[in-house]
């Protein structure tokens, strides 16, 4: 069914879904009306991707009854804006290495991202959010890595699952959180392309950058402007258990010790698949 038929039959029939709705239909129309996903594993950069995203078409067209991290809803607004489901598929930060499978038949024929960054900071930031900001662990950040339920082999089955299978997807896009870091114009226009979204020009998508800034995103969620969970910190005096925590590359240093980076940089090279050759060149550079 053509985008703006599924818009038509939204507003008639999506808005009615209630309460008293089983949740398999609900699934399933959610499915049915979405455009594009956006997978990644939790502390890879989504919340200030998505951002990005929200604030550009913001920008474009306007949509701003809803706000910036609200992406997902925009398509209710203009019928020029693709639905967009963000989701971390299987959650893998919740289950054991072993139980972790690829399950995505729901995406073969959709479009979609796989957003990914480089384990080791990913799996420090994990850490910080299980402990400062919904306080799930209580553990060191030692043992939190090596755990078997949410820790670095985790998390690696889980990007490994993502790059045996994206090529059977019909449409698929990598986005790395380092190229939003280097390159973010570049980066977040091929995402916005990607998703149908054209005539964007970069001067909108770099504004949105900059409005976007981890300086920026931090004041939002400090000051409480967004008044979702998703850009709320666990304790407002504690910088650590903030969303936005520190956005760097490579800052995961600042937390591990030298034998657990050891670790960590072992781990990844016997059993990080080669295809993510950027993780594999910085473990070997030494970065």
């Amino acid at each position: 069914m053509p985008a703006n038929a599924v818009r038509t039959l939204h507003r008639s029939f999506g808005k009615s879904l209630g309460r008293r709705t089983p949740a398999w239909l609900i699934e399933k129309y959610r499915h049915w009306t979405t455009d594009v996903y956006v997978v990644s594993f939790p502390k890879s950069g989504r919340t200030w991707f998505r951002t990005i995203v929200g604030t550009a078409l913001q920008l474009q067209y306007g949509a701003d009854k809803v706000d910036p991290t609200s992406v997902h809803h925009m398509w209710e607004l203009d019928r020029r804006i693709p639905r967009f489901v963000f989701t971390h598929d299987v959650n893998a930060h919740l289950t054991e290495a072993r139980r972790i499978v690829w399950a995505g038949e729901r995406y073969r024929n959709k479009s979609t991202m796989l957003l990914v960054r480089d384990p080791r900071d990913t799996i420090v930031s994990l850490y910080f959010e299980m402990t400062k900001r919904v306080r799930a662990y209580d553990g060191t950040i030692s043992d939190f890595i090596r755990q078997d339920k949410g820790g670095i082999a985790s998390l690696v089955v889980f990007m490994n699952e993502w790059a045996h299978n994206l090529g059977q997807l019909k449409r698929s896009l990598l986005l790395t959180y380092e190229d939003l870091h280097e390159r973010p114009v570049e980066t977040v226009g091929n995402a916005l392309a990607f998703a149908g979204v054209d005539g964007v020009e970069d001067a909108v998508i770099r504004r949105a950058v900059e409005l976007c800034s981890f300086q920026a995103m931090q004041r939002m969620e400090r000051s409480g402007s967004v008044a979702h969970v998703r850009l709320q910190p666990g304790d407002p005096n504690d910088p650590q258990s903030f969303k936005v925590r520190s956005g760097k590359v490579g800052g995961f240093r600042e937390h591990l010790s030298p034998k657990d980076c050891e670790f960590l940089a072992r781990f990844l090279d016997a059993h990080l698949d080669r295809s993510f050759s950027a993780y594999h060149q910085a473990l070997h550079a030494g970065e």
